[in-house]
């Protein structure tokens, strides 16, 4: 499906990244931002779900395009 970033309030723990592992979690100040490949929107859901259900506040959802190669002239 694509490339995904979730950014979410506060430092995850790693027992909490840890439960994501088709995601990389890359701390910030009082953020933490989810990143990886999600296979369909099932999965995506799943994922909000999951952090809803942990009490996660989410503070943004984005689909990162795809990169291209430039085109030659």
């Amino acid at each position: 499906m694509g490339h995904y970033v979730i950014r979410v309030k506060g430092t995850l723990s790693r027992d909490l990244t840890d439960a994501f592992p088709s995601l990389a979690a890359d701390p910030e100040p009082a953020q933490t931002v989810l990143h990886g490949y999600l296979a369909d929107q099932a999965a995506l859901a799943g994922i909000l779900n999951h952090l809803d259900m942990l009490g996660i506040d989410i503070l943004e959802v984005m689909q990162v395009p795809p990169s291209r190669p430039p085109e030659d002239p």
